[in-house]
């Protein structure tokens, strides 16, 4: 089915399709035979070595049927004997010609009225061969009385007057075929034929003309027609005062004006609902210098409108600045993400894949009501991100803002306060992560509405969460329309000409289209989607992903002197930020940079006196797994710290994991070493050492960030397969949530001594602005010795506290001699908060395998965290949360008054197990329980997983 289109197209080289379909008969009934005729010049399969018996080509067809296609019993894959009814033969006059014929009742074991429509394509025997025709094909049938154009092959089209048109038509009955022009006859056959052909010449100078074409069979008339549009000059005109590019709404409800940006273009059609997706002369835009603009009327207030613009006669765009895509792989959209989605316009659909967005414009929408209108960003140094996939986070049916929403109280319990989003830009397929965006300003419809979306950043809000928005501006992938526009699609490449984008890119690590950092085309659209999203949707600020790429330096294929400092890149940045701050004074800028520290500095220290200045992410990875997997070499964890770096701003955030890095907790049970009985492989041990290396990554000054699942040590890989194995092409495939992490004891302390660690930081400030100072000795037993910010020997309150810790990351027992800033009194954490009496600069520190402690000098409340299931430590414990079904309450509970209930009210059923053990079955997501614990009213949010 078609789902498998997108995934090949962008694996593989691709190929402008020139595959036609022919059948036999003309005009098929779907209980009769039926030969199809295929030409695959032009596809991947062009001048395949075909053998019936060992290199076969096979028919992959379905019943179209909107959002529930029906497959062909043969479409398997890898492709048997079995399905042999599907292969087909080849012509031997022309290699690229196939045939094969069926009755597509019998084929697709249904009634003739179940098949109105077939959808296919060929393919080897194996779709990983990335052998097979590239564009969808559809065949029409009927079992009543039809009739269908062979010529001309569009419905819509441009002529010039004079011109001969050639109009073929088919019927499935001997009829009286009759070709009409205003209801006037321009041509009549015989009676009693089936196909007839005539050859119109176009009299007419302007405007839209349909043609009718009529058959009769004596009790019966059916019709079909296509409308031809005499060219004419575009019309010269300035836009009204006001209107940009892109949708332009206004008080009057039934009217909009649209504009479109499209240098060197000399004609734009609009195509959409409202004229049934036809050329019309009614329709062509005006021209204002570069670009394109046309006023709609008519239109009903509240009503979706899908549109296009149609370049030049060559191309079909959707709008760029449009904050709704529509494309065919909306079928796959949950109705629970997506309530009443607009389904994609059959007329709309092309041939040609990356024809098939549509942009939506709808007046009089409902504005989203914004609960936190001023939030207060968290400092940058306190930042701790939470960097989340939301395809990732939740089972398929979940994968959505309200999944977020309803899991806000679990982030906030861990003790984060920045999310940042995975790109949810408009991008190919539905599945990815998101770094092949096409439409900039229209939120990914998988994920949810866009109002959901800004519900979800007010909430976030509401929790004192800021919302990052991981975003690619360092490229675009079609069929992006500033792209498309000005695209050879033969070479796959921009052209010469393209205002946007490099015909070929100027750094080794591009993907996709590389834009043009120096053109002011791209600097103004740059500009004009970071100020969207930070207004529009009150987001607090972007991670730019591979900003290194935003350079017009020509190193394509030299990793190193891309690298290297670049002053024209540096210039590139600071304009973006600057343009950015003018309008979002305090918006964070993260860049996935991964380059020359002297450039990094540079950046980081950009205005950063008046509280500015960029953040650059800070990969430690291998460091700290090189750490917790129990070798020395490559361990050295200094570089997390920005001082260390010789930087003066604390804007490196540091991270140990994130999206595009391999799992500590995978290469603990996978790599890492042992000694007699210690082993780092053991799970209990690797979730331990996973806490040691958070006592020296989440105590340390500056901005952090966790990948999600962190908390609790997921240990799949990031090359895991959706059938369970480890192949480094599954990378980009859907993960396994790992919700049920509490009912593992090592995975639940991990979660309760990370959210200590986050407690201490968002507590105490010598962790976020405090001066780190690491040991230097070449050991696995590591400490770091943190001093206050101005230093205090002699502090009194938490807030000239001093730190120090340790933690022993070999595979015994060491006793290590450990710096302490000043002689004196003590207080480690870890034992309680026992005091220890400091009497020289260093202390022997003995410490077990895995183990950390942390000293302060001034007593703090310690969060003692046990080896007992659940929140022992809380009188209104509920355990496990999240939960699979089952929960402990607390032993005060009346259990007469414990009540549940969806999000939205609705009751809940649930079994009492014992006098304070409950059982609730339901799908996965949250749900409010409610109960009396002596004379108060207790309420609960539950995840059910």
């Amino acid at each position: 089915m078609k789902y498998y289109l997108f995934f090949f197209l962008f694996i593989g080289a691709l190929i402008v399709s020139a595959q036609t379909v022919t059948t036999n008969p003309a005009v098929p009934s779907p209980d009769q035979p039926l030969t199809i005729t295929v030409n695959v010049a032009g596809t991947s399969l062009a001048g395949y070595a075909w053998n019936n018996e060992t290199a076969p080509v096979w028919l992959w067809a379905w019943l179209e049927k909107g959002s529930t296609d029906i497959n062909a019993p043969t479409n398997v894959n890898p492709a048997t004997a079995a399905q042999d009814a599907a292969k087909c033969t080849r012509i031997g006059t022309n290699p690229d010609i196939y045939q094969i014929t069926i009755t597509p009742t019998t084929f697709f074991n249904r009634t003739a009225s179940e098949i109105t429509q077939i959808g296919l394509k060929l393919k080897t025997r194996d779709w990983n061969d990335n052998k097979q025709t590239d564009s969808d094909r559809f065949i029409d049938l009927s079992i009543n009385f039809a009739i269908t154009l062979s010529s001309p092959s569009s419905s819509s089209f441009f002529v010039e007057n004079g011109e001969t048109i050639d109009i073929t038509a088919n019927t499935n009955q001997n009829s009286t075929i009759a070709y009409k022009i205003n209801g006037a006859s321009i041509a009549t056959s015989s009676a009693g034929v089936n196909t007839f052909t005539y050859e119109h010449i176009v009299s007419e100078t302007q405007g839209s003309i349909e043609v009718v074409c009529e058959a009769n069979n004596g009790t019966e008339t059916t019709s079909t027609s296509f409308i031809y549009t005499l060219r004419s000059t575009t019309i010269n005109e300035v836009r009204p005062a006001g209107i940009i590019d892109g949708i332009n709404y206004e008080s009057d409800p039934t009217t909009a004006t649209i504009s479109l940006w499209a240098p060197g273009k000399s004609s734009v059609y609009v195509l959409g609902d409202f004229n049934d997706w036809a050329i019309d002369a009614a329709y062509q835009m005006k021209k204002d210098g570069e670009h394109f603009w046309l006023k709609l009327t008519g239109l009903t207030a509240g009503e979706e409108y899908g549109f296009q613009y149609f370049v030049d006669e060559t191309i079909k765009v959707a709008d760029p600045y449009a904050d709704k895509i529509l494309d065919p792989e909306d079928q796959f959209i949950p109705e629970s993400t997506y309530p009443n989605l607009k389904q994609y316009p059959s007329k709309a659909f092309s041939s040609n894949w990356y024809e098939n967005r549509v942009s939506v414009l709808q007046t009089a929408q409902e504005p989203y009501q914004w609960v936190v209108t001023d939030f207060q960003k968290p400092a940058k140094e306190k930042l701790v991100v939470y960097e989340l996939l939301i395809r990732d986070f939740a089972d398929e049916e979940n994968r959505n803002y309200q999944n977020l929403i309803d899991t806000l109280s679990y982030l906030k319990r861990l003790g984060i306060n920045a999310i940042e989003l995975m790109p949810i830009m408009e991008f190919n397929g539905n599945l990815g992560w998101g770094y092949n965006p096409t439409f900039m300003f229209a939120p990914d419809k998988y994920y949810g509405t866009k109002n959901k979306l800004k519900e979800f950043v007010d909430r976030c809000h509401q929790e004192g969460i800021a919302v990052i928005l991981d975003i690619a501006m360092n490229h675009q992938d079609v069929p992006n329309t500033y792209a498309s526009m000005y695209f050879n699609f033969d070479t796959f490449k921009p052209t010469p000409d393209n205002p946007w984008f490099n015909v070929d890119a100027k750094h080794p690590f591009n993907v996709f289209n590389d834009m043009n950092h120096e053109s002011a085309y791209t600097k103004k659209y740059l500009d004009t989607v970071n100020h969207y999203w930070l207004n529009e949707f009150k987001v607090d600020g972007y991670r730019f992903d591979l900003s290194k790429g935003f350079t017009q330096t020509n190193n394509p294929n030299n990793v190193g002197a891309w690298s290297a400092y670049d002053a024209s890149r540096i210039a590139l940045l600071k304009r973006m930020a600057d343009v950015i701050w003018s309008h979002t004074p305090d918006a964070f800028i993260i860049m996935e940079h991964l380059g020359d520290n002297v450039e990094e500095r540079e950046l980081a220290q950009y205005r950063y006196q008046e509280g500015k200045g960029m953040m650059f992410w800070a990969k430690m990875t291998d460091q700290y797994n090189q750490n917790t997997m129990g070798y020395l070499e490559n361990s050295n964890i200094r570089g997390v710290y920005h001082a260390e770096r010789s930087w003066e701003a604390a804007h490196l955030v540091g991270y140990m994991e994130s999206h595009d890095e391999e799992r500590l907790m995978y290469k603990n049970l996978n790599f890492g070493s042992l000694n007699n009985s210690y082993s780092t492989k053991d799970l209990s041990t690797a979730l331990k050492r996973i806490s040691a290396a958070n006592a020296l990554f989440l105590t340390i000054p500056g901005p952090k960030m966790i990948w999600q699942f962190g908390e609790f040590g997921y240990d799949k890989s990031i090359n895991l397969c959706e059938d369970g194995s480890n192949n480094s092409n599954c990378r980009l495939s859907p993960k396994p949530t790992l919700w049920d992490f509490e009912e593992n004891e090592g995975r639940r302390i991990l979660f309760e001594k990370t959210a200590d660690f986050l407690r201490l930081r968002n507590t105490y400030n010598v962790f976020t602005n405090g001066d780190a100072t690491f040991s230097t000795a070449s050991s696995l037993v590591k400490f770091v010795v943190l001093k206050n910010s101005p230093y205090n020997s002699s502090p009194t309150t938490a807030n000239e506290m001093n730190a120090v810790v340790v933690s022993n990351f070999d595979l015994i027992e060491r006793a290590s001699l450990v710096d302490f800033p000043h002689t004196g009194t003590w207080f480690e954490y870890t034992a309680g908060g026992a005091s220890v009496q400091i009497t020289q600069p260093n202390l022997s520190v003995t410490i077990g395998p895995g183990e950390y402690k942390l000293y302060t000098d001034v007593a703090i409340d310690v969060n003692v965290i046990t080896s007992v299931e659940g929140e022992t430590n809380n009188v209104d414990a509920v355990y496990p949360n999240p939960t699979s079904g089952r929960l402990v309450l607390p032993e005060a509970v009346q259990m007469e008054s414990v009540g549940m209930t969806t999000l939205t009210g609705e009751t809940l059923a649930f079994k009492k197990l014992s006098d304070n053990e409950i059982e609730f079955d339901a799908r996965p997501g949250m749900y409010i329980l409610r109960y009396t614990q002596g004379n108060r009213q207790v309420t609960h949010k539950i995840m059910k997983y």
